[in-house]
């Protein structure tokens, strides 16, 4: 007879696609949706759909069960750790898959946002750093857990320093010391912070409201830009970022949106059509 945990095994991610937005659970609360195998999997065929799918805009995802996402799976580590054969190290070969993963999640073209209630300690605080948007529960509990258990976190760490600067990284990834919503929003991890979960869910429905006002082709070419700032020469940047606004300003998603400018009517993009 199947056990929940067992059906959770089965379907680490539960996909609701409503429209343009993609909802998506990280679904092992028995374990505070703790990232393992089966879950990374998922994850990257996620990301490899969406990567070529215009039909959804944004991605907003949460963890079931009133936690984020409790970092990686230490149970699934050590046993793979104790199974490996020699010369071969399956924690680390799955460590440097998760940080491809979390790579291609940042480019992805979609804009991307992340509910955070409870838990996100280490790939969970990667993941609540690598989404474009987080908003979150006052009373989270967030951080770089890694170094109490006498590893690092090494993946998360481009995603995290971008995020909060490289003062705050070496602060939370060097003492292990976990921060609440409030102290999220101080550092830049989070963007806004609710009393209440109704409160977050009212946030969130006023976040995605404006993210529909805004062009979905716009937003991707947005974030393209700004994702190269720092990686790419000036000079190049000036001129793929002119690149960009005229492929826009000439395209339908442009001249929509300039035209309901000068009607004063809300823009109806011809992307989501």
């Amino acid at each position: 007879m199947s056990t929940p945990e067992a059906a959770n095994e089965a379907n680490p991610l539960l996909l609701d696609q409503q429209g343009g937005r993609l909802y998506v659970t990280f679904n092992r609360p028995e374990r505070r949706n703790a990232l393992n195998d089966a879950m990374l999997l998922a994850l990257e065929n996620l990301i490899t759909r969406l990567e070529d799918d215009h039909s959804v805009r944004v991605v907003i995802v949460r963890g079931a069960g009133g936690h984020f996402c409790a970092g990686g799976d230490i149970r699934e580590r050590r046993a793979q750790t104790t199974d490996s054969r020699p010369g071969v190290d399956i924690a680390m070969e799955r460590n440097i898959r998760a940080g491809r993963m979390f790579l291609r999640l940042a480019n992805l073209p979609q804009t991307t946002v992340a509910v955070v209630e409870g838990f996100a300690l280490g790939g969970g605080f990667g993941f609540a750093c690598t989404f474009d948007i987080t908003l979150t529960l006052h009373d989270a509990k967030m951080g770089l857990a890694e170094t109490r258990i006498g590893v690092a976190p090494a993946q998360i760490s481009p995603h995290v320093v971008r995020r909060v600067g490289l003062s705050n990284a070496r602060y939370l990834g060097l003492t292990g010391r976990r921060i609440n919503g409030a102290e999220a929003v101080r550092m830049g991890v989070a963007h806004e912070v609710a009393q209440t979960t109704e409160e977050l869910d009212a946030k969130l429905a006023s976040l995605l409201d404006d993210i529909d006002a805004c062009g979905p082709m716009a937003c991707a070419a947005t974030k393209a830009i700004m994702n190269r700032v720092g990686e790419m020469p000036l000079e190049a940047l000036i001129e793929y970022a002119g690149y960009r606004f005229g492929e826009l300003n000439r395209g339908p998603e442009g001249v929509e949106g300039q035209q309901a400018f000068l009607e004063k009517r809300k823009a109806v993009w011809p992307s989501l059509g």
